[in-house]
């Protein structure tokens, strides 16, 4: 029997400028200005032209707030056009990072 894996908390579409650049400590330094597509309170989804691998440590800003969050990358899915989409990770849940005026229920209390 096929079991799927259910959510930590739920995705909202979320257009939210952000800043994604590299620790020091990770590879060639990068800086690149874009926006999520979807978030939750566990991560985010966004469009990332700079080359990032699974598993690799980032710093994602909030541009807003500028809050900074470490993540790590957990997928890069890469379409026919456009650049490719990456799915990032919160060393730790941070629903207070996006902002977010009435958040989903699942999502655990901002701290």
């Amino acid at each position: 029997m096929l079991r799927l894996k259910s959510r930590r908390s739920r995705r909202i579409e979320l257009d939210v400028p952000v800043v994604v650049h590299r620790p020091r400590t990770e590879g060639p330094q990068f800086y690149e200005n874009t926006k999520t597509l979807v978030v939750n309170a566990h991560g985010a989804l966004l469009a990332l032209k700079g080359m990032v691998a699974p598993r690799q440590r980032l710093l994602l800003q909030n541009i807003s707030s500028g809050e900074q969050q470490e993540c790590r990358v957990v997928s890069v899915t890469k379409d026919m056009t456009g650049p490719p989409t990456v799915a990032v990770e919160f060393s730790k849940p941070s629903p207070g990072f996006w902002r977010v005026a009435f958040p989903p229920s699942d999502w655990p209390s901002s701290s």
